[in-house]
C-alpha cells in the first residue's frame, strides 16, 4: 500500500456500536505524504496558518472545511493528496465494504453524467486485493445510481470530476473525497524529465529540510550541480519567487466535485496569482548532459522561473572552475541505483569537486542510504530519511569545510588553477630540524631506517620515513583528512610537501613513494597495492631485512618496533623464539642474530611466509632450524601445545578476516584467550611480549590486575628516539609467570 494512503480519522467515528457513520467536513482533512516527510508537511500547514494541525499515520490531519482544502492544495510543495473523509464503517467482507459505500447519497457528490475514479488500499484487513476492493466501492456507486435512475457514471482513471479514496485498515473502511485528484507533485511544469528524476514534492521537501526558504529571503545563493531536469533548482526557484506549488496545475479533484465552493477557491486563486516575487537571490543549476541542460530550461520557461535560474552545461568532477559566487546552500541529487553504476571512486571525485567549488557552502545530498557517503571526505550527517520509489534514501547535510586562507594558501574560489596555493616552507624547516637532531644518534645506534617526521605540523599531515640502502628511499604516508578539512585543501598541501621532499631528506625524486594511511580493517593493510616490485636491502644492527617500497602499504619493517626487535636480539642467545604473526620474520632474524636455538614464525599469509623466509636466506640462516609455518595463529596454539618456548613474541594486526579461517579477529574480543595459550607453552622463566598497534586498546583487567601473570607495561620504553613526537603509535607489554604459578 503506498504510504500517501494511509489516513486516521477521529476516535468518535470507531467507537464500538458505530456501524456507519458520516464524517464531518469542516474539522476532517487530511494531507497525504511520503513516509518520512509528515512532520516537514505539519510544519509547511502550520505555516500557511492551517488549524488543528497534527501528524496522523502517514499524513497530517487539519481542519477550517473547503478553504483550508483549497489553500493545501494551492500552496503544500510536500503534500501527495489531500483527502475530505465523508463516512466509515465496518467491513470484514466484500459484501460488507459494498454495503458501507452504497450508505453513502453518491448523489451529493457527483452528477450522473460526471466521471469516478476509486483508490483503495488495504491493511491487516479479509480483503487483501485491492483492485478488488476498489471494484466493490465502484459497484457499489453506479448501482446506487442505476437503481435510481436506470443510468450509471463512467468510470475515467486519469481525470475523473470524482476521485474517491478508500483505505481499509482492520477491516475498518475510510472513505474520503480526494480533492487533489492526482498527485500533488504534478505542478504542470514538468512535460519531460530525465532519467529517475526526482519527484516535485520530494525536492521541495529537500530544500525545506535544509531550510531554504530562510536562507532564499536573506539572499543566499542556490546551486545544484547534478541538475538533470532541473526540479531542484526550479523548486528552489518558486520558493525564492513565493510561486505557490499549484497554481500552473490545470485538474483538481474538486473542481468536478457536487459539493466545490468556487467562490472559495477563487479566492485561494486569486491570492496565488498575486504573491510571486523577484528571486531575491542567485539560482543555478548545472550538468555533464546537454540535453538533461536543455529539458531544464524548458521546465524552467513552463513554471515561470526561467528569469530567475540559469543553467550551464558542465561536470563538476571535470571543471576547474564552478563558480565565483559568495557562500550559500548547495542541495544535489548524485546518480545512483539504476541511474549509475557507482564506485566508490566516483563519491571520492564528487567529494574533491565540492570542496573545491563549493567551499564554506552548506551542502544537503540526497542520495541512497548503500551509497558510499563515507567516501565524500566530507562532514555530512543524516537529517531525513525517505523513500525514493524503492530506494532507501537520506537526506545527508553539512557545511562543506572552508579553504583556509593562512600561511600563503590561495582561496579555491578565487583560481582557476588546478589546485590552491600552498606554501610548504614550515614543513621543511621541520623535516630538516627533525633530521639534524635525530643524525648524532642514527650514527650512535647504526640506524638506517627511520621516522622523520610524523603530522608534527597538523596541516601537513603525513609521516616521513628515510630508508638508507644502497642508495637514499623515502617513503610518505599521507594520513586521511578527517571530514572537517576541505578535501582540496589537504591535496594541496600534500602536492606542496612533496615538492620539498627531495631538497630537505636529499633523495632523489625517483626514491620518493606516496602511500595513503586511512582506518584498515582485517588484513587491508598488507593488500597489495601496485605491481612495480621496488625492493632494496637495509641493515639493521648486524642483519639484513628486504623492504618493498611501492606494492604495499607497508615496507615490510615495522620501524616503530626498532626497540623490540633489538631486545629481541640481545635476550635470545641460547633460547627458543617463537614469533605469532610474524609478517615478514623481522623479529626472528633479530632472534637468530642475537643467538637463538631454534624458532618458529607463524603468519597465515603465504606471501610473507615467502617473505620471511627470504629474510632468513638474506642472512644465510639454517631454514632446517628455523622454521617458517603458515597457519592461522589460533588454531597453531590449539595444535602445538607440547612445546615450550623461551621468548615468544605476539603482535597481532588489530582486525583480520582472512578467507582462509572460519572465524575472524579481534585483538580487543581475542587478545586474552591467545595470551593465555601462549602462556601454556612459555617456559616457567620465559617472557610473552605483547605489542599491538590499536591505539584504543585496553588490556583486559584480567591481566593487568597482575593476579596470574606478572605484567609489565613496557609502552614507553619500547618507542625508539624516532618516534617520541607519537608515543601512542603502539602498546606493549611483557609478561612472565608468577612464582606461585611456576
Amino acid at each position: 500500500m503506498p504510504p500517501d494512503s494511509h489516513y486516521n480519522l477521529p476516535q468518535s467515528a470507531l467507537t464500538a456500536g458505530a456501524t456507519t457513520q458520516r464524517m464531518p467536513t469542516e474539522n476532517s482533512l487530511y494531507a497525504t505524504c511520503s513516509s518520512g516527510l509528515q512532520h516537514l508537511l505539519a510544519a509547511e500547514l502550520i505555516a500557511l496558518g492551517l488549524s488543528e494541525v497534527n501528524v496522523a499515520g502517514a499524513g497530517v490531519r487539519f481542519s477550517g472545511g473547503l478553504p483550508a482544502a483549497y489553500k493545501a492544495c494551492m500552496w503544500s510543495r510536500v503534500a501527495n493528496r489531500v483527502l475530505l473523509p465523508i463516512h466509515s464503517g465496518n467491513a470484514d467482507s466484500p459484501e460488507a465494504l459494498y454495503e458501507v459505500a452504497k450508505q453513502v447519497d453518491w448523489s451529493e457528490h457527483m452528477d450522473l453524467r460526471g466521471t469516478l475514479a476509486v483508490d483503495f488500499f488495504t491493511a491487516n484487513s479479509t480483503i487483501t486485493h485491492s483492485q478488488y476492493g476498489a471494484l466493490k466501492v465502484k459497484d457499489a456507486i453506479v448501482d446506487q445510481f442505476r437503481e435510481a435512475t436506470g443510468e450509471r457514471p463512467s468510470v475515467e482513471r486519469d481525470t475523473p470530476d470524482l476521485r474517491i479514496n478508500v483505505y481499509l485498515f482492520r477491516n475498518k473502511a475510510r472513505i474520503a473525497i480526494d480533492l487533489s485528484g492526482s498527485s500533488l507533485h504534478r505542478r504542470g511544469y514538468r512535460e519531460q524529465a530525465g532519467p529517475a528524476p526526482l519527484k516535485e514534492n520530494l525536492a521541495a521537501s529537500l530544500l525545506l529540510a535544509c531550510n531554504w526558504p530562510e536562507r532564499a529571503q536573506r539572499g543566499d545563493a542556490f546551486a545544484d550541480p547534478m541538475c538533470g531536469s532541473g526540479t531542484l533548482v526550479i523548486e528552489a526557484a518558486m520558493m525564492a519567487c513565493n510561486i505557490a506549488p499549484g497554481l500552473a496545475r490545470s485538474y483538481y479533484g474538486f473542481l468536478g466535485w457536487r459539493g466545490h465552493d468556487e467562490n472559495a477557491w477563487n479566492l485561494v486563486k486569486d491570492e496565488a496569482q498575486q504573491a510571486p516575487v523577484s528571486a531575491p537571490c542567485s539560482l543555478t543549476g548545472s550538468d555533464q548532459d546537454a540535453k538533461a541542460i536543455q529539458l531544464a530550461i524548458d521546465n524552467a520557461e513552463l513554471a515561470g522561473v526561467s528569469e530567475a535560474v540559469s543553467f550551464q552545461h558542465q561536470n563538476i568532477r571535470q571543471a576547474n572552475s564552478m563558480t565565483t559566487l559568495p557562500t550559500g546552500l548547495l542541495v544535489t541529487n548524485p546518480p545512483y541505483g539504476e541511474r549509475l553504476s557507482i564506485d566508490n571512486q566516483f563519491y571520492t571525485e564528487l567529494g574533491r569537486a565540492l570542496s573545491r567549488h563549493y567551499d564554506g557552502w552548506h551542502c544537503g545530498l540526497f542520495s541512497a542510504v548503500a551509497a558510499p557517503i563515507r567516501d565524500l571526505r566530507l562532514p555530512l550527517k543524516s537529517s531525513l530519511s525517505v523513500r525514493n520509489g524503492s530506494i532507501d534514501c537520506a537526506l545527508y547535510e553539512g557545511d562543506i569545510p572552508r579553504v583556509s586562507d593562512k600561511s600563503g594558501v590561495q582561496s579555491a574560489q578565487d583560481t582557476t588553477a588546478s589546485l590552491p596555493n600552498v606554501d610548504a616552507t614550515p614543513f621543511a624547516n621541520r623535516v630538516k630540524k627533525n633530521a639534524k637532531h635525530l643524525k648524532s644518534w642514527c650514527k650512535r645506534e647504526q640506524v638506517r631506517a627511520f621516522r622523520v617526521y610524523d603530522a608534527d605540523l597538523p596541516e601537513f599531515a603525513v609521516a616521513v620515513d628515510v630508508y638508507d640502502c644502497d642508495e637514499r628511499h623515502v617513503v610518505v604516508q599521507e594520513y586521511q583528512a578527517p571530514a572537517t578539512v576541505n578535501t582540496e585543501m589537504a591535496r594541496a598541501r600534500l602536492q606542496a610537501l612533496m615538492m620539498k621532499v627531495p631538497e630537505c631528506l636529499n633523495v632523489s625524486d625517483d626514491n620518493i613513494y606516496l602511500k595513503t594511511r586511512e582506518k584498515q580493517s582485517g588484513l587491508a593493510q598488507y593488500e597489495k597495492q601496485a605491481e612495480s616490485g621496488i625492493t632494496a636491502i637495509v641493515s639493521e644492527y648486524d642483519y639484513q631485512l628486504e623492504v618493498n617500497f611501492s606494492d604495499y602499504l607497508d615496507t615490510g619493517l615495522f620501524l616503530d618496533h626498532r626497540k623490540v626487535r633489538r631486545y629481541i636480539q640481545m635476550e635470545s642467545r641460547g633460547k627458543r623464539f617463537l614469533n605469532l604473526f610474524a609478517y615478514t620474520g623481522t623479529a626472528t632474524v633479530a632472534a637468530i642474530s642475537g643467538g637463538a636455538d631454534s624458532s618458529v614464525s607463524v603468519d597465515l599469509s603465504n606471501r610473507y611466509c615467502q617473505w620471511a623466509t627470504r629474510n632468513l636466506r638474506h642472512n644465510g640462516y639454517d631454514e632446517n632450524v628455523h622454521a617458517v609455518v603458515k597457519s592461522d595463529v589460533n588454531q597453531w596454539l590449539a595444535n602445538n601445545t607440547n612445546n615450550q618456548y623461551d621468548l615468544i613474541l605476539l603482535d597481532p594486526p588489530t582486525f583480520s578476516n582472512s578467507t582462509g579461517i572460519d572465524a575472524d579477529w579481534n585483538v580487543q574480543r581475542d587478545h586474552v584467550s591467545c595470551i593465555d595459550a601462549c602462556m601454556n607453552i612459555l617456559s616457567p622463566n620465559g617472557t610473552l611480549i605483547f605489542s599491538n598497534n590499536y591505539r584504543r586498546f585496553k588490556l583486559d583487567k584480567s591481566l593487568s590486575a597482575g593476579t596470574q601473570y606478572n605484567v609489565e607495561d613496557k609502552s614507553r620504553w619500547s618507542i625508539d628516539q624516532d618516534f617520541q613526537r607519537n608515543a601512542r603509535i603502539h602498546q606493549c607489554w611483557f609478561i612472565r609467570h608468577n612464582v606461585k604459578h611456576t
